[in-house]
């Protein structure tokens, strides 16, 4: 029987140099619990998020934030593909969306900030003990449609957060998708 410890230790990486042990012992799990992610925690995640670095400090992003149990929670969860029926378990849902163009005009940098939102989120949840799973798996007209997402709104990724779940218990297949060593590709440079 395969339990979530042996999971843990199979995304354990092989580095060539330490890094933080937030980055190390992040994975994205496709198992999470019950166990709801506390009020206080939740408004420290999103705080790391309003604190990210942007192109030209225009924060162009926007997060629709769907708590398990809501009405919400269920409209994006219709929007997920089939493979990621696993995210019914998270305790947060949430649709990342970047701002196409504001004030200022078009922003050609709103995806990357987007993401590097997105990696604050993960890191604060990771750092509090919490984890995420990030996926581009939905329906994005059908998304924009539940959410009333309008121009010059566009979601791009829904990030599942809660705590990591018991794998002794759940589907063949996920755990397939889990038990997986993590790989990485060889950072590419060129001396100039």
């Amino acid at each position: 029987m395969i339990t979530t410890d042996n999971i843990l230790n199979v995304k354990k990486p092989k580095l060539k140099a330490e890094i933080i042990d937030v980055l190390k012992n992040r994975f994205s799990p496709r198992v999470f619990s019950d166990e709801e992610v506390n009020k206080k925690d939740f408004n420290s995640i999103i705080e790391a998020v309003r604190w990210t670095p942007s192109s030209s400090n225009r924060q162009p992003w926007f997060f629709y934030v769907a708590k398990k149990g809501g009405k919400e929670f269920e409209k994006v969860l219709s929007c997920l593909n089939k493979d990621n029926y696993w995210a019914k378990n998270a305790s947060y849902l949430l649709v990342g969306c970047y701002l196409d163009e504001d004030e200022k005009g078009k922003n050609n940098y709103g995806q990357y900030d987007l993401g590097q939102a997105v990696m604050s989120l993960v890191v604060q949840a990771q750092s509090l003990g919490y984890y995420t799973h990030q996926m581009g798996g939905f329906n994005k007209d059908m998304i924009k449609e539940v959410l009333v997402i309008k121009f010059p709104v566009f979601p791009w990724v829904v990030v599942a957060i809660g705590k990591i779940g018991d794998y002794s218990n759940v589907d063949q297949i996920l755990i397939d998708k889990d038990n997986k060593e993590r790989k990485r590709k060889e950072i590419i440079s060129q001396k100039i």
